[in-house]
């Protein structure tokens, strides 16, 4: 097989930069407008509720029943310090999570070349499910941008041998377990494909077993062309030293880059190819396991006022493992049924550019990369558990295959013009679902990763409550509300200062003189005469697909 080397066209490797700060402002347009829009879901009332408790009294403690890690928590904090408890001050750190995660994608051009990674970095950005998922207040898309921060960092220590890159490393391997603990299952996948592409790349290609092209690790030169056809040398490794060119007046001349120059740690060589090259000494880990266990410490300990969060910290691990079969239960292509009806483009483009590199690998990263999209599909979808928001996690290395697979027909002078038509289908077909599905059908649950959300007609509640208290005097906050039914969540987000109780309990109730009470739809038999003297049906509302609350107005208040 030949050796890999990135035939790409000059202008796009001077434009890099600019397109890929485009694709970023395009991620941040979809993602910041309207934060507010799209009611909370019940997990995020109550992600809320946990910091609102942070941010009010100082508390948080950490309980692996039933809910993910404190990391999201804290770096809420700051949005809410600086912007208040509301509903767009805590979807900020998404935003910012999915930002971040499109931003993290682009360090990849150095494995996989400018197309591959700016193509899918525009797939991600215009992602229908990472739009959704990133406008949500829930931890799945801050464990998404700390995988590629670790993998970035992974792979920069791998090439450089630089000390630093083990520590950002081990810190983003840290926050991704205090985000979630199926981080376990990242690390396990990563891990697993980055051995199997070795093992595959060497059987099929031992030039290409190295994480960089081979022409990098080579010492030969990337070749591509200016606008009129003279070849130009992109870059040059001499001794582990990459040299770029510097051309002025149309001169070439190559200059050493900082970074990289020099490095006497690890490898010592841009790549070191093979299964895994040279590892780091015992003694090298030592600080960075430091950083690692220090961050587990503080966060899951809630800065030392929990000590029982460190040992429920691993607990998480297995009461998770033995749940996960009991609720949301699905079938095993779940997944791919949500992303094929949501995320139509990347899915396909991603299938295509798998089979292409499981066929046809061309260098290691691109055999990793499809391991990774194959592995932690089948690792999320053989557990009968399954939720919309995980797709994300697959989402982003099928936006990789799918650049891949841009890239192989762009340098094909027989199939090249399919290229750019091919992508301006994708991209206009994930605009399109993207906007649709997060400024219009944001609660319809017909729509893919829509998921027993909470409706519009939830919102029309609150304002008809907050309408009827200032009607009797009182605070918008839900102060003259009582909430008898079991699902109520994520009212308490909206209405903090109602009473919420799982079942009828009409004494206090009626003894308070309530002006506005709200209960299920199948809870009114329940009712007593005594109750019904006092109260008028006001109306019915949707609260998520199966649960119909009814707000019941108090007679003598409201004068009816």
């Amino acid at each position: 097989m030949a050796a890999f080397s990135l035939q790409e066209p000059a202008w796009l490797e001077r434009r890099f930069l600019p397109i890929g700060l485009g694709i970023l402002v395009l991620a941040a347009a979809l993602r910041v407008p309207e934060l507010g829009l799209n009611p909370f879901h019940h997990d995020e009332g109550i992600n809320g509720f946990f910091e609102t408790n942070l941010l009010t009294k100082g508390e948080y403690r950490y309980d692996p029943a039933n809910y993910h890690g404190p990391a999201l928590y804290y770096l809420a904090l700051i949005p809410g310090i600086l912007l208040g408890l509301t509903t767009e001050a805590m979807r900020l750190v998404p935003v910012l999570a999915g930002i971040g995660a499109v931003a993290l994608v682009l360090p990849f051009r150095r494995y996989l070349g400018s197309v591959a990674v700016l193509v899918g970095a525009a797939l991600l950005a215009l992602s229908p499910g990472m739009v959704y998922v990133s406008r949500y207040f829930i931890h799945e898309m801050p464990l998404v941008a700390f995988t590629l921060g670790l993998l970035v960092f992974a792979l920069r220590y791998r090439e450089t041998g630089r000390s630093a890159y083990l520590y950002t490393g081990a810190a983003s391997a840290a926050l991704m377990f205090t985000t979630k603990e199926t981080a376990i299952i990242t690390i396990a996948v990563l891990a697993i494909a980055a051995w199997l592409s070795g093992v595959y790349m060497t059987l099929r290609s031992p030039a290409g077993a190295g994480w960089l092209p081979a022409a990098a690790r080579s010492g030969s030169s990337r070749e591509v062309r200016t606008e009129a056809g003279a070849p130009i040398p992109q870059s040059i490794w001499v001794d582990g030293i990459e040299y770029r060119p510097a051309t002025t007046g149309g001169s070439a001349r190559p200059i050493p880059p900082a970074r990289g120059a020099g490095s006497t740690r690890g490898s010592g060589r841009p790549d070191a190819g093979g299964f895994g090259g040279d590892r780091p000494a015992i003694g090298d880990l030592i600080g960075p396991a430091v950083v690692f266990a220090a961050i587990w410490v503080v966060l899951f300990s809630s800065f030392f006022s929990n000590p029982k969060g460190l040992t429920d910290s691993l607990a998480s691990f297995a009461f998770w493992s033995s749940t996960a079969s009991q609720t949301q239960v699905h079938p095993v292509y779940r997944y791919l049924e949500w992303m094929a009806r949501g995320d139509t483009a990347i899915l396909a483009l991603g299938v295509v550019g798998g089979l292409l590199v499981a066929f046809r690998p061309r260098d290691r990263m691109s055999a990793f990369v499809g391991l990774w999209a194959a592995g932690i599909t089948a690792a999320y979808s053989i557990p009968q558990y399954k939720t919309p928001w995980i797709t994300v996690n697959m989402l982003v290395p099928l936006a990789l295959l799918g650049g891949i697979l841009v890239r192989e027909l762009a340098i094909r002078a027989s199939v090249r013009v399919a290229a750019p038509v091919l992508l301006a289908v994708a991209l206009g077909a994930s605009c399109y679902q993207a906007f649709n599905l997060n400024y219009v059908h944001y609660d319809d649950e017909t729509y893919p990763y829509v998921y027993v959300h909470t409706t519009r007609e939830a919102v029309a509640m609150i304002a008809e409550i907050h309408a009827d208290e200032a009607k009797v005097g009182l605070a918008a906050d839900g102060s003259g509300t009582a909430f008898f039914s079991p699902d109520y969540w994520p009212m308490p987000w909206y209405l903090p200062k109602a009473e919420y109780w799982a079942q009828i309990y009409e004494p206090p109730i009626l003894e308070q003189k309530r002006p506005m009470v709200v209960i299920r739809v199948d809870q009114e038999a329940q009712l007593s005469a005594d109750f019904k003297a006092a109260y008028v049906r006001r109306a019915e509302y949707l609260l998520r697909p199966g649960v119909r609350l009814v707000l019941f107005l108090r007679r003598d208040a409201f004068g009816l």
